[in-house]
């Protein structure tokens, strides 16, 4: 099979890595590949360099309806580097396998994880939270309590172990890290958490996929009204890669499916799919700048345009001890959201705060938005927590790879 296997990827050298691409498979040829991997990890090997690069097979798509997730064939490639004597802008592989690396996560350590590899995945499942490590360390956590008013992501771990996001801040104790509301759904309350009011419950996992080239959190949730009655459901994909936390990505699909008639969004500012709450350290109001595709800057520029991404970077106070001496100094780092080309216009249009809120995602730009019974919507996005301002970060270029990723062709 290595030897049959063979494909060609071409990247523009100028594009930053890491990166992660895919070839998507007819269901013949994935089930082929499934049974030659068998237990054992797969790679692609560059044939002059030997520059090995980590695959992951998939057959679970991150868009899902209330049953379970759409099917995908697809082979995932994770790009870290290039051979730095390569003189050209293809380079041609061969599938080959090893030994799996097996992930051992222990009790009652201080890092449970740091014996697993690339995206792991660990459900717990008596404290209503899945923790999502990757290389050994904690990159995020999804929080699903029946005792909390709605699921939410946090932390979000970026460089150097910090949290780029924060939760439930003293001016907005309903702003969860990452998190997903609307505060006028058919009339009822489903953003703020006041008494009396909607929730979102999470029900079920459709999947939860650990891999060495990324992991997948989708949920099924429900939207429901102060008094228990079903709003709409809701499936929600994060996917996590496994790069470096200085210049990590989330891919996310949140689709809303009107299963108990129509579901009128009705217009508020208060609501986002999803919003992020930013560490306060990066907010406008303290060393935090928003700077957004278009060219615009800080929120009375942004607030309400269109536009194909919005970085929020700032500095983050940096302590680093050394025999048990202190020493501080400041860290650039940022979060950026991208929006999906094919998202509709309501999906590009941002909500921004200099406080630290904003989304791509919020209906009162377009006078509020109906979904008709027995439809469904889907709002796609990255999230890229990187290193450096937004120049440093290269967010423009990322978005760039977002939407033309690396071309990879079978042989």
């Amino acid at each position: 099979m290595s030897a049959q296997f063979k494909v060609k990827l071409s990247r523009d050298v100028h594009q930053p890595l890491p990166a992660v691409t895919k070839l998507d498979l007819s269901e013949t040829a994935y089930q082929e590949l499934v049974e030659w991997a068998g237990d054992e990890a797969i790679f692609l090997q560059d044939e002059r360099s030997g520059l090995e690069i980590a695959c992951q097979l998939n057959h679970q798509s991150m868009l899902a309806t209330p049953e379970g997730t759409q099917t995908e064939h697809a082979l995932y490639m994770l790009i870290t580097e290039w051979p730095a004597d390569s003189t050209g802008s293809t380079l041609t592989l061969s599938l080959i396998k090893k030994q799996k690396q097996i992930s051992i996560p222990e009790d009652r350590k201080y890092n449970p994880w740091r014996n697993t590899y690339g995206v792991f995945l660990d459900h717990q499942e008596e404290s209503a939270r899945v923790i999502v490590c990757i290389e050994g360390a904690l990159a995020t956590r999804y929080m699903y309590s029946s005792h909390v008013a709605k699921p939410y992501y946090y932390p979000l771990i970026g460089p150097s172990g910090y949290t780029l996001i924060q939760d439930a801040p003293d001016d907005h104790l309903h702003h969860h890290g990452m998190w997903w509301g609307h505060d006028d759904v058919n009339g009822h309350k489903a953003y703020h958490e006041f008494r009396r009011e909607g929730r979102q419950t999470h029900r079920d996992f459709l999947a939860l996929i650990s891999g060495p080239v990324f992991g997948q959190i989708t949920a099924l949730i429900d939207w429901v009204d102060e008094d228990g009655n079903l709003l709409l459901k809701e499936t929600r994909s994060v996917r996590f890669y496994n790069t470096p936390r200085e210049s990590r990505y989330l891919d996310l699909h949140t689709t809303l499916h009107a299963v108990n008639g129509d579901v009128i969004f009705g217009d508020t500012k208060e609501g986002g799919f999803p919003f992020i709450r930013v560490n306060e350290q990066i907010n406008g109001f303290h060393t935090g700048l928003l700077t957004a595709s278009n060219g615009n800057m800080k929120e009375a520029h942004i607030f309400g345009t269109f536009s194909d991404w919005v970085d929020y970077s700032g500095q983050l106070v940096n302590v680093q001890w050394n025999d048990g001496v202190p020493t501080r100094s400041m860290l650039d780092a940022g979060i950026a959201m991208f929006t999906h080309p094919d998202n509709e216009s309501f999906a590009k249009q941002w909500f921004v705060r200099d406080s630290g809120a904003f989304t791509s995602a919020n209906f009162h730009f377009s006078g509020g938005k109906t979904l008709p019974s027995g439809e469904s919507l889907t709002i796609r996005q990255r999230v890229y927590v990187h290193k450096g301002d937004v120049d440093g970060g290269q967010v423009k270029e990322r978005y760039q790879q977002y939407i033309e990723p690396v071309v990879v062709e079978k042989l």
